[in-house]
Parts: C-alpha cells; structure tokens; sequence
C-alpha cells in the first residue's frame, strides 16, 4: 500500500496545507481528548443503530466477530482522531482501518458516512455540554473538522487502493483459471470470457462478447442439454447448478464438459458465472475404466467357470486317479521291486497332493463368489471355531493360545474363522523346534476398524519375503519341510481385501512373527465394541496403513 500512495512527508504536509490545517491546530486538538474519551461510548452506540438501520450494512453486524471488532475500533479511532501527533506512524494506522474497512465489506459512503454523522455528533455535544472545552478555544470545532476531513481522505485512499489490489488480484485469477470462466448478463449474452476459453472451446475472448450462450449448447440428436432457465432456477433455488453440458467447438466438433453456475448477487436477472472444463479426456479414462471393468467382470465369469469345472469335471477322475493308486499301494506295496514301491508312493504322494491343490485352489476362488453378506459377526466366535478346527493340531504342539477379548466385526463369519485358522495354523506349523509355540490373539480400535493381531514365537520370515509370502502357490520352505499348498497366507490376503481391509506382517527372524489385518467395525458399533449405541465421530472408510505398524 506504502508503494501504490505518495506517503512521503512532504505529501502528507501538502495535504495539510490544502486543508489549512496549522502546526497550531493541530496542538490544540489533544485538549479535546478527554472530553471525547469519556462520550465515545455513546458516539459508538449511536453509529451502529446507524449501520444496522440498512439491510446492506445490518448483515456484517450479523457476523458476531464483525461487530465486535467494529465496536472496539471504533471506540478507539475517533478518541485517536484527536490524540495527535500527525505523523507518518498516525499517517499509517489511518491507512490500516481504510483497509480493513474493505476487507469487511462495508462499503466506502458507509466509511464517509460515519465521519459525517461523527462530526455532526461532535459539533452537537461541543455547543450543548458544560464542560465543552470549545467554550475556551471556540476554534477548535474548525480544527476538528479540519481534521476529520484529513483522516476521511487518508481512510478513502487505501479503501479505493486496497479494492484495486483486490481486483487485480480477481483479474489475474480469472485470466489464468484453468477452467473457461465466462460473464453471463441476465439476457444470457457473454460479458466477459478467460483466456482458457480460446484453448477450450475455439473462440477468443474478444469473439466471445456479445454472443448468447446458447449458441454454443448443442441441440439435436445426442444433447440432453438443459435449459438456461431451468439451470439459472435451479441455481437460485440451491445456491448454485453443476451437471455435464455438451458444448460445439469452434471448429463443428461437439465435446463435453462439466459445468458450474453462480448467480451474480443471487438475482437470475443480474446474471451468472459460468465455468467450465473439458470432460474429453475424462471420457476417454471413463471408457478405458469401463472396458477394464468388462474385462474384469468377463474374467470373473472366466473364473467361475474354472471353479465349477474344477469342482466337477476335474474332482471325478482325480478321486479315481487318487483310489486306484492308493489301491495299488495297499495291495503291492512291498510285493514288487523297491523301485516299484517308490513309483507307487510318488503317485499317490502326487495325486494326493493335486487333490488338495485344487481344492485350495477352488476355495480361493469361491472367497468372492460364494461369500457370504456382511454383517455384524462377533470375530471371538470366528476364532473359537477356527482353534476347534486346529485343536489337534494345539495338541499335538503343546501350543499356549493367549487371546484377548475380540470385538464385533462387519464381516463374513466364516471366512473370518478361515483367516484365524489360517494364521494359527501358521502359527503352529512354522514353530521353532526348540521352543514350545505361543500364540498370542489381539485386537485395538483404530477409527472406523479394528486392527487384529496373531503374534508367534516361531521361526520368523526375512523381510525380504514380506510381500511374496501373500502370493498364491510363492513357498519359502519345500514341502518335505513344511507342508502344505502355498495358498494359505494369499487366501488370507483375499479375504482381508473383500472385507476392505489390509494385511500385513513384520518379522524378526528366529524369534517370531505378527501378521496385522483390519477388519470394519459396525456401523452402529461404538468403539468400546459395543453393538447397541452409535459410533462416535465421523465414518471412516479407509483401513489404517499396516505398512508402518510395530512389532
């Protein structure tokens, strides 16, 4: 501001010279100090009645902190009026109100307004009260004036200074939005168009004005475009309008994009601010989404197809593989060569081991499928059938199962016992062989889900293997050492995906392991676990980030 006004000292005393404004006068004017401290308040009250007897002026004291920033700074600034010195630091703080002034909103009669009403004030109570000091210095009412016109003018020039800045500031948004930003008069005829609007729609700014918009809404076959009238109705209605126009091109061409409308000064007959921006390229992703989506789904169908084949067609000669070779063993085994003997036990061992594949495979394939709705399911059911399912297994390792108290969940009982079991199972099955397994279960709230935990004392994963180990069929261990069909973690994984969730594991080798997944919680769960009150703050949709998560 400093840089756009003329604020030197010789400016600022040329102003005081045209006002006639002596070093005299302005001496005398902290006489009246005093006398204007002890009555501002009433001067203040008397303002704004004044101000909040318009319409215009009402709705910024309608604004709690408005008004009480007005009410202060006024009982201030017209006990400063005559405080002096007028000097650059004075100079200053005058400018300082101009501005604040136009950052409210008030507009600038309002500002000259109140100098007028103050004046008329002042003089009033100068020629009526007892203890005016105008009775000894009758010339301090034209100092005083003199004065007001001063700071009126210093007041005036930042207000218009600070709305200029103001709208340079608007004019280089509008030029370099980029979005098309077009002017639109109550007639519907273009006013004003951005710069963007010739690399959008072909025509330049100056071709622009002066054009109704409707020529540039394509009619015919393949518009649905609404009407200026219903879109401007709608607008005023609801504070605004936004859906997809189809637009002509300068060149014939039509093209789509996704439009906005702002009344000006929420009046249809003042006009409208419409933008907008070229949804081409959108389309474009939208139709490659689509076809995705198409493959997606024909895919899906694809693998339904395997699954139904791989539960009939394949199980029935498998089981005949599978008998007749288990046969052979029972019947020549140890009959024949010792060759023999291990050709037999291969193909059982391999027929045995296809059957299982396969019926992994078909499980892991049916998690989507064939899963069940998801519904409020209590996670601590889930994993008391799971350890039933394992209980030999527990036995037979002489594994310690700690477990906390488990919450409700929004999920698929079943498959949630076939996460536990898979993991627990893990659990037992990678133990160390010189330590006796412990297993630990728990679970915590963290916003909208809960975050589960299956810790071990087993022999650990490399952390290089984090991400493969969620692979269907990726083995760390062969299967002499550890068997089993390698789609265990990875039907996990799928499981914990379906549910919205994420899964994840950290590792120390050697010493154990802890897998971390999230399941959602109810809906009308709140996070103490309970289903009968509603949760507290807002839903949250997005599991936590495992990535991060501690030992």
């Amino acid at each position: 501001m400093a840089e756009s006004l003329d604020l030197t000292p010789p400016a600022i005393e040329k102003r005081k010279l045209f006002l006639g404004l002596t070093a005299e006068e302005e001496g005398a004017l902290s006489i009246l100090r005093p006398f204007f401290q002890e009555r501002t308040p009433a001067f203040v009250k008397l303002l704004h009645e004044r101000i909040g007897s318009f319409p215009e002026t009402a709705k910024i004291l309608e604004k709690a902190h408005s008004q009480s920033w007005l009410r202060s700074r006024h009982s201030e600034y017209f006990v400063e009026l005559v405080s002096g010195p007028y000097d650059m630091a004075y100079v200053l703080n005058r400018l300082a109100v101009g501005i604040a002034h136009q950052e409210i909103g008030l507009e600038p009669e309002w500002v000259q307004a109140s100098f007028g009403l103050f004046l008329e004030w002042a003089g009033r109570i100068l020629r009526e009260d007892p203890d005016s000091p105008l009775r000894e210095n009758p010339g301090l009412g034209e100092a005083l004036a003199k004065i007001s016109l001063f700071d009126s003018g210093l007041v005036m020039d930042s207000y218009f200074m600070a709305e200029r800045e103001r709208m340079e500031v608007l004019s280089r948004v509008f030029e370099t939005n980029a979005e098309v930003v077009w002017i639109v008069d109550g007639r519907g005829i273009l006013r004003h168009a951005n710069k963007t609007s010739e690399k959008v729609i072909g025509w330049s700014p100056a071709d622009l004005a002066g054009k109704s918009v409707d020529a540039f809404l394509a009619s015919g076959a393949g518009s649905s475009n609404p009407s200026q009238t219903d879109i401007t109705a709608i607008a005023h209605r609801e504070g605004h309008w936004e859906g997809e126009l189809l637009l002509e091109h300068r060149s014939g061409s039509r093209f789509s994009v996704w439009a906005t409308v702002n009344l000006l000064e929420d009046d249809p007959a003042r006009g409208f601010i419409l933008e907008f921006r070229d949804r081409t390229a959108e389309k474009l992703v939208e139709r490659e989404l689509l076809q995705k989506t198409n493959d997606l789904l024909r895919s899906n169908r694809d693998l339904e197809q395997f699954a139904y084949v791989a539960s009939h067609d394949l199980q029935e000669p498998l089981r005949m593989v599978t008998s007749y070779t288990q046969l052979l063993a029972r019947r020549y085994q140890g009959k024949l060569s010792e060759e023999a003997d291990d050709f037999i036990r291969f193909a059982v061992d391999g027929a045995v081991r296809m059957q299982a594949l396969i019926n992994a495979l078909l499980t892991y394939s049916r998690v989507d499928t064939r899963g069940k709705p998801l519904v409020a399911t209590e996670s601590s059911v889930a994993l008391d059938q799971a350890l039933e399912n394992l209980r030999l297994a527990v036995r037979e390792s002489a594994a310690a199962v700690e477990r906390a108290e488990l919450p409700p969940v929004c999920g698929d009982q079943i498959q949630i016992m076939q996460l536990f079991q898979n993991l627990v199972g893990n659990a037992i099955k990678f133990r160390a062989p010189d330590r006796t397994p412990r297993i630990k279960i728990s679970a915590e709230r963290e916003g909208s889900f809960w975050r589960f935990t299956v810790s071990d004392n087993g022999i650990g994963i490399d952390p290089r293997y984090y991400e493969r180990i969620f692979t269907i069929f990726q083995r760390l261990h062969t299967k002499e050492e550890y068997p089993g069909t390698g789609i265990g973690l990875a039907l996990c994984k799928r499981i914990v995906e379906r549910h919205g969730g994420e899964i994840g594991v950290r590792s120390v080798p050697g010493e154990g392991s802890s897998f971390f997944f999230t399941l959602k919680a109810c809906p009308e769960e709140d996070p103490s676990g309970h289903l009968d009150r509603p949760a507290d703050g807002p839903a949250d949709n997005h599991p936590p980030d495992l990535k991060g998560s501690p030992q």
